[in-house]
């Protein structure tokens, strides 16, 4: 078995993350590869390691039996690596790396690289790849970070982190007397089209539950990034019962938040463990 180590704070993981690791298994020919995660990271001792950490990085490696998770005391590359047939890493940090002053000496530095296996690094301008083998990957990515992600880029998180929303679909159309009960069908297509505009803005994977027959343009389905879903029966509350139904089934009912004004909707959505928010979150946001 070929076995990769990709450490890292990934705080939080981004699509740069899963796309390097995803080109070092296919590059190396690797069984496995493990992201490693310190519990004090080298340079960055003010980061503890959270157990909300950890549950992202477990929800990356659900889908993809490949990837493994291991929590380490060690600090240096070269010690997280050891045992290891290839290390893998960001051109920053390979240039950290080299960098005599984590080691006290250059003497200590080198003997440190000399422990390291094959090294594959995912190039970024303006960084040296020297000593290692450049992995195939899309130029694009060397602009994400983990710090524009924690200051508001969500569309750079990878997707299964990205924030997950439910909408009561006609709860939040019916919050606002604009007079959509002229229209009801157009009244869908605009929320529709609204939260397809708000999920290319911000990342967030949305779907929305309405009432009533499906439209003919609008079948249950993905349309423009939003998931149309349908109650599965007519009558009182049958909106409603189909988001607790899927809230009851989800794996990770805490990651939801479920978008509706309505009392008793939120009273049995909470008790499952989702988040709620009003109509005003997905009908005023920018």
């Amino acid at each position: 078995m070929r076995r990769g180590v990709f450490p890292g704070t990934f705080d939080p993981p981004t699509v740069a993350h899963v796309a390097i690791a995803e080109a070092a298994r296919a590059h190396a020919g690797l069984d496995r590869l493990d992201l490693a995660v310190s519990r004090r990271a080298l340079g960055k001792e003010d980061r503890d390691l959270h157990d909300t950490r950890l549950a992202a990085l477990r929800r990356l490696q659900a889908a993809r039996p490949w990837l493994g998770v291991v929590v380490t005391d060690a600090q240096l590359v070269a010690d997280i690596a050891h045992g290891y047939d290839v290390v893998v890493m960001g051109a920053d940090k390979w240039a950290q790396v080299r960098d005599p002053a984590w080691y006290g000496s250059e003497t200590a530095r080198d003997a440190a690289l000399a422990r390291l296996p094959r090294v594959l690094v995912a190039p970024r301008p303006g960084h040296d790849l020297a000593g290692a083998e450049p992995l195939p990957v899309d130029p694009a990515l060397a602009r994400v970070s983990s710090s524009a992600v924690r200051a508001g880029a969500a569309h750079w998180l990878a997707p299964e982190l990205r924030p997950r929303v439910v909408v009561d679909g006609m709860n939040v159309i019916g919050s606002r007397p604009d007079g959509w009960w002229r229209d009801r069908d157009g009244a869908v297509r605009r929320l529709v089209s609204a939260l397809a505009g708000r999920a290319a803005r911000t990342g967030e994977r949305i779907a929305v539950v309405l009432d009533g027959r499906p439209l003919p343009d609008l079948p249950a389905g993905v349309h423009g990034g939003v998931l149309v879903a349908y109650a599965r029966r007519r009558g009182r509350d049958a909106a409603d019962d189909r988001i607790v139904e899927e809230v009851a089934r989800d794996p990770d009912p805490a990651s939801l938040t479920v978008v509706t004004s309505d009392r008793d909707l939120r009273r049995r959505v909470e008790a499952l463990g989702a988040r709620v928010a009003g109509a005003a979150t997905v009908l005023d946001a920018p």
